[in-house]
């Protein structure tokens, strides 16, 4: 007597079929389905299923943002970005939960995110050993690891992570070689320090010092690193940009052009960041309402304008942007919190945060929509400038869906 299998059971024998039926359930559903059985669970977690569901590890679906950290225990926020439904949500709040499942949990911060990954910090209570801790977490997974401790006073730890290019991410920590006679040995200019680099690797498990020692400017930004073109890149208020290459793990500058009028504070960064595949920055000198948003070449021989803004508009709608300070009667308060690049770059647009709202503005047509409130509660009753805004472009992260495992 033959057997007969059910068109199911040859669905589930088939693990073709069976893949192209889990890539196209929502995320909630297929979390689920992590636990009907182990076969199903090694299709799932196995990185080629990963790239399969998710191409484009650059889609941005929201924002997490960190309220100004001149105030004591930030709050942290999630902002969709995306008009879609997704099944997986449950509310915006279902976005932040993550971030409580890692024990021992207080004053959590994230401060670096890479195509899904969060890179985020705790203080921890370990066997009596109070500390700052490090883990990578994947908010869409709820997955988490904690990393074993980077050098004490380091300056910046920055997240690599490509699922296109490898299931493996590392992490780069930049700390100041504490030595003076190297110091005192940079061409005796007292403005540049020995810098050393340390990279853990998720695939050893370990950190590892790697290349030689080099020198940045005193204030370079190595806490606020991007990765971008198989790089981490640094901006920096004063001289030439800087990035770390993770192939051949060598220092370089990225040319830039003078800043106007020989500004002594520095370049205005008004921008910074890293979207589908582009680096894009910002510089704000007056009048604040009109600015250039530039892009950095593919091969680091400079930069160039990307786009143009004026938000006269925008002020027009929104008046509270304008506030008359003593030294400058018509100042435009507003912060970029993001800039997203889409496949059609008619399509791309930025997120402004201005007082009492986060507005989408899109670089194509101009136009632009309120994307939500945000509270009056968060406003300083004095009215100043400083404690009247809650979200500034060093606080916010990008979310990416991902299902690929820590």
């Amino acid at each position: 007597m033959s057997v007969h299998s059910s068109p199911i059971d040859k669905v589930a024998a088939n693990d073709d079929i069976l893949t192209q039926i889990l890539i196209k359930l929502p995320v909630k559903s297929l979390l689920r389905f992590k636990s009907v059985s182990k076969h199903w669970l090694s299709l799932i977690v196995n990185p080629h299923f990963a790239r399969c569901r998710n191409p484009n590890s650059s889609c941005v679906s929201g924002l997490f943002l960190y309220s100004s950290k001149r105030r004591r225990n930030p709050e942290l926020n999630f902002i969709p970005l995306q008009n879609n439904e997704n099944p997986s949500d449950d509310g915006d709040d279902a976005y932040l939960a993550p971030l409580t499942t890692i024990p021992s949990l207080s004053g959590k911060e994230i401060f670096s995110s890479c195509h899904g990954f969060l890179c985020c910090s705790s203080y921890s209570n370990l066997e009596g050993d109070y500390r700052l801790r490090y883990h990578i977490l994947n908010p869409t997974t709820k997955q988490f690891k904690s990393l074993p401790q980077p050098r004490d006073g380091h300056k910046g730890l920055n997240l690599v992570f490509d699922p296109s290019k490898s299931p493996h991410y590392k992490v780069v920590c930049v700390w100041r070689v504490d030595c003076d006679d190297l110091v005192l040995s940079v061409d005796s200019d007292q403005n540049k320090l020995y810098y050393q680099i340390e990279i853990y690797s998720s695939e050893t498990g370990s950190w590892r010092a790697c290349a030689e020692p080099f020198t940045a400017n005193r204030n370079s930004q190595f806490h606020s690193g991007v990765y971008w073109n198989g790089a981490i890149n640094w901006f920096n208020t004063f001289g030439d940009l800087l990035y770390f290459n993770m192939e051949d793990e060598r220092v370089r500058t990225i040319p830039m052009p003078p800043i106007p009028h020989g500004d002594s504070n520095g370049r205005p960064f008004g921008y910074y960041g890293e979207s589908n595949d582009h680096l894009h920055f910002v510089e704000i000198y007056n009048p604040r309402i009109q600015f250039d948003v530039y892009e950095i070449e593919r091969d680091y021989s400079g930069c160039f304008v990307k786009y143009h803004v004026d938000l006269g508009s925008v002020g027009a709608a929104f008046p509270q942007m304008m506030q008359r300070l003593s030294w400058n009667p018509m100042y435009y308060l507003f912060a970029i919190l993001s800039l997203v690049r889409e496949k059609k770059d008619d399509d791309s647009f930025m997120v402004l945060h201005i007082p009492g709202n986060i507005l989408r503005y899109n670089l194509g047509d101009k136009s632009f929509e309120k994307i939500c409130d945000v509270g009056a509660e968060h406003c300083d009753g004095s009215g100043m400038i400083e404690d009247s805004f809650m979200y500034f472009w060093f606080h916010s992260f990008q979310y990416i869906e991902s299902v690929s495992c820590i």
